[in-house]
């Protein structure tokens, strides 16, 4: 919504005169998370993280992790948001 406000004044101010806003914002956040669903899987079975590594070095995992999860995410937002 903030980036439809800031950057797509004229589409924000349309679908909120329509009383369409809130179901855009709801059917995007549910195309990200199965979107986000989607990266995640397929970078795991491209570039797997062995899950021992969770136990021997559990900073090491967490990086990993969430290096896959902010390309996911600047994914979606390319896709979805900014588009």
């Amino acid at each position: 919504m903030e980036y439809l406000k800031n950057h797509k004044k004229v589409e924000y101010i349309i679908m909120f005169m329509n009383k369409t806003l809130r179901k855009h914002i709801v059917e995007t956040d549910k195309q990200a998370k199965s979107r986000f669903e989607i990266l995640m899987k397929q970078m795991l079975e491209k570039n797997p993280i062995d899950e021992e590594l969770k136990n021997t070095n559990p900073l090491e995992w967490t990086g990993l992790m969430n290096n896959y999860r902010h390309c996911a995410e600047e994914i979606i937002f390319k896709e979805l948001i900014y588009c």
